[in-house]
């Protein structure tokens, strides 16, 4: 099996869960309008999900159009900005501690000259 296959399946399965509209949904009826969107056969979407065993590789199309469905749906836009703003958020954090250890030393006037006299 194929990196490429297997990260087929899981866009499949992330681009259904994104097409579901009510959990009373059936399967069958999100694939059929999944498949009419992103331009890819509902019977290759079905044999993603249940006969990846079956299958060695993907096909190049298939790949690209599953590629191009996760940024239709936003999927690749959210991961990112997820991944952007916990970076920040941890920049941030980082600037905060190290503003406050030197207010703190400063306050106390530990760590300069003055403060030995």
């Amino acid at each position: 099996m194929s990196t490429a296959l297997i990260e087929a399946a899981l866009w499949a399965d992330e681009l259904m869960e994104a097409e579901t509209k009510s959990r009373r949904e059936k399967e069958y009826v999100i694939r059929d309008r999944l498949a009419g969107k992103i331009g890819v056969s509902a019977s290759y979407l079905f044999r993603l999900q249940y006969k990846i065993e079956t299958m060695n590789d993907v096909k190049g199309s298939v790949y690209r159009a599953l590629l191009k469905g996760r940024e239709l749906y936003g999927l690749v836009c959210e991961r990112t900005e997820a991944a952007a703003d916990a970076l920040e958020a941890r920049r941030l954090g980082t600037k905060a501690n190290n503003h406050a250890v030197t207010q703190g030393s400063q306050a106390t006037g530990e760590g300069t000259f003055a403060g030995r006299d």
